[in-house]
């Protein structure tokens, strides 16, 4: 503004030039003139002069007027290439002329008038804070004008153009220049008032800042480029035990007591604040700390760099995250611990072949195992967690059953203990399952839901039945063991007795015929006239062969008693023919009404390891259903019996005993059911629907071996029951 405001006032009036130039040239072209006249007669010397030195002062003028020019377009170029604008006011106040800038600015402010006329009169068409302004610049002007002194005015508040803007004005007066007496200077000093309220805003937060600093909970610190202390807070002397005294001065990594504090390249800075690792030191009472710090380059208003460190005590929060470490360690070796050992029970969970589930006491499902769901007819994948049994969809009768007593149990808080229930089985067969439900208690020792153990007994209680079916045979084996036992005495001194007379009557009949042919005596024809001797030759050996043969046959019988009533001690090698032979003999009560019975034993079936009271067993049970089939067939039109046939084989490492018959025979439907519990197509009273379920278990779950039926309506049955000949390696 001062060079400005210099041009300003060096400034020639246009004017008062205009006009001097103007007296100048008429003064020149009246002396050209009159030299014309002169010279209109004869030229002498003087006049040649006088005309010379008339063209040298044109000449001169000339020049003087270019240069004028030339001085007058700079002056005005000057004027127009200043950013303030510019107007100069006459003796009346009137704008004489003005600036390029005093224009443009005009124009930014919505000023509709001329830049001629008064400075009133050029506020009365512009917006309000321009009309304000060109009127407080008026009112200068005319002190300034009266004789005052220059007048500067405050900074105003201008809409430009939908921008705010601060302007100022200022009038100084004008001297020597003709008609020019005053200069009004319009400035535009928004930069200058933005970066004035900058300075006074950057002002309040250095207070504010210092006084937060001052009084934040966090050690503050302020050093040199070269890291000496230059002023700390409070809370940095009650951290360290320095006062700020003792600080001052000093280097930070000197009080820290610790070498840990890397070298900081400052320049690094200016991308933004450093946190440093926490760093362990000491206070100045030797007290151990840990330090996070976070640094700041930051450069005043003289260029001088300097750097500050915000400190934070983190003692406690390390100690805190050690311990929290620690107690995750704790607790992650203990999920481990737990994970390990929830796996564990849930692997034995899922492994018991009892039913096993727990609900909460509003019936939602808390977990289960798989035989749990196998005997729901549930699959293996379905969960039921958190799930009633209505939603999840199992709606079958063992359902029903445990829900009466979990809410029995719910009711009465007590257990209910091994209640015996038979329910369809997944495959429609009737299964018997023993069920307890007992109340599980909750954190207050309420009851808070209920655990449901079962264990299918179907099993059990085929077992116990065959149990008892064993126990029975075994006494009836004893019973028979001990009737063969008493038998078989009077039997053999019956026999003994019998080929004693035998023998005898031999004898006698050798002496009878040896009399006969002795010449006649008296008396003794006539004896041998009472006796028919003859007849009694005929029979009596015949009656004495007949008894032995019975007696032969009773030794039989009582023999294949006493080996069906042994039933061997557990898996032994047994001779099958044998087996089957006594329990043949023993069956034969059943067959012999109904039935012809042959044996056809192979002679390379030899020893086989199985269970020889089970073997007969299932044997006698074939051969009792096949009597039985013949007796349902009724009587034959020739009046024959029916007939049983027995026959053994061995064939690649297996033994097959193929009991066959002529009765009536089975349907497909009734062959795939033969071996299910309880299935019997035998009227009530007569059979019990065991005998073939249990030589199916026995041949096939402990013998390992395979039972099968050939049979058709009409032509009779065949059942083959495969053993192998020798036991599998465990």
């Amino acid at each position: 503004m001062q060079t400005a405001e210099t041009g300003r006032r060096g400034e020639p009036d246009r004017t008062a030039l205009t006009q001097v130039i103007d007296e100048q040239r008429r003064t020149i072209q009246a002396l050209i003139a009159g030299a014309e006249r002169r010279t209109a007669g004869l030229p002498d010397t003087a006049t040649i002069a006088t005309w010379q030195r008339n063209l040298t002062l044109q000449r001169r003028l000339s020049e003087r007027t270019d240069r004028l020019e030339v001085a007058e377009q700079l002056i005005r170029s000057v004027i127009d290439s200043i950013d303030a604008g510019l107007c100069i006011l006459d003796a009346n106040g009137q704008i004489i002329d003005t600036n390029q800038m005093w224009r443009l600015m005009l124009g930014w402010a919505g000023c509709t008038r001329r830049s001629d006329g008064s400075l009133a009169d050029l506020a009365d068409g512009s917006a309000p804070s321009l009309a304000f302004l060109l009127h407080e610049a008026a009112a200068a002007g005319q002190a300034v004008l009266a004789g005052g002194p220059a007048v500067a005015g405050d900074n105003r508040h201008i809409d430009t153009d939908g921008e705010q803007q601060w302007w100022r004005v200022r009038v100084d007066p004008v001297h020597g220049t003709g008609a020019g007496c005053a200069v009004v200077t319009l400035a535009d000093t928004t930069q200058q008032v933005h970066t004035q309220e900058e300075l006074r805003q950057a002002t309040r937060d250095a207070s504010r800042l210092a006084l937060v600093a001052r009084h934040m909970d966090a050690g503050v610190m302020i050093a040199d480029a070269d890291g000496v202390v230059e002023w700390v807070n409070d809370a940095f002397t009650q951290m360290s035990g320095y006062t700020a005294a003792e600080a001052v001065g000093q280097t930070r990594t000197a009080l820290l007591g610790s070498d840990q504090l890397a070298q900081i390249d400052l320049d690094a800075l200016t991308a933004g604040p450093i946190v440093m690792p926490d760093l362990e030191c000491r206070t100045k009472h030797g007290r151990r700390q840990w330090l996070r710090v976070e640094l700041y380059r930051v450069v005043d208003d003289d260029g001088i760099v300097r750097l500050m460190g915000v400190e934070h005590d983190v003692t406690a929060a390390r100690r805190a995250e050690w311990a929290r470490l620690a107690a995750t360690a704790r607790a992650e070796a203990l999920a481990r611990e737990l994970s390990v050992e929830k796996a564990v029970l849930t692997g034995v969970i899922s492994s018991i072949p009892h039913l096993i589930y727990w609900k909460d006491a509003l019936g939602r499902y808390g977990g289960h195992n798989g035989a749990f769901l196998a005997m729901r007819g549930l699959d293996g994948q379905t969960d039921l967690l958190g799930q009633p049994d209505g939603p999840a969809g199992a709606h079958d009768e063992l359902g029903r059953i445990l829900a009466d007593l979990e809410a029995e149990v719910l009711r009465t808080g007590e257990a209910a203990v091994d209640h015996h229930v038979t329910v369809p089985g997944p495959d429609g067969t009737a299964r018997n399952v023993l069920m307890s439900v007992l109340p599980q208690p909750d954190a207050v020792g309420q009851v808070g839901g209920v655990i449901g153990i079962g264990a299918d007994v179907t099993r059990i209680g085929d077992l116990e039945r065959q149990l008892n079916q064993a126990n029975r045979l075994e006494a009836i084996g004893q019973l028979a063991a001990g009737i063969a036992h008493e038998i078989n005495t009077p039997i053999q001194f019956v026999s003994d007795n019998t080929s004693f007379v035998a023998k005898a009557f031999d004898q006698l009949l050798t002496l009878v015929r040896a009399v006969r042919e002795m010449p006649p005596m008296d008396g003794l024809r006539e004896l041998f006239g009472e006796v028919d001797v003859d007849f009694l030759i005929d029979e009596v050996p015949s009656a004495l062969t007949e008894s032995l043969e019975g007696l032969e046959r009773v030794a039989q019988i009582v023999r294949a008693m006493k080996d069906f009533s042994h039933p061997g001690q557990g898996r032994a090698d047994v001779d099958v023919n044998r087996a089957v032979e006594s329990t043949a003999q023993v069956a034969r009560n059943e067959w012999k009404y109904h039935a012809q019975l042959d044996l056809r034993l192979g002679a390379d079936v030899g020893l086989i390891p199985c269970y020889e009271g089970e073997l007969k067993q299932v044997v006698l049970n074939l051969i009792v259903n096949a009597a039985h089939a013949i007796e349902a067939a009724g009587p034959r039109p020739d009046g024959s019996l029916g007939h049983i046939s027995i026959g053994t084989t061995r064939v690649a490492g297996m033994v097959h005993i193929v009991i066959r018959d002529d009765g009536i025979g089975m349907d497909e439907a009734t062959s795939q059911r033969i071996f299910d519990p309880f299935f019997t197509t035998k009227e009530v009273g007569k059979g019990t629907g065991q005998g073939l379920s249990m030589a199916y278990a026995s041949v096939v779950q402990k013998h390992g071996g395979a039972i099968r039926v050939e049979s058709s309506p009409g032509n009779g049955t065949a059942f083959v029951v495969s053993l192998p000949a020798q036991v599998a390696a465990p």
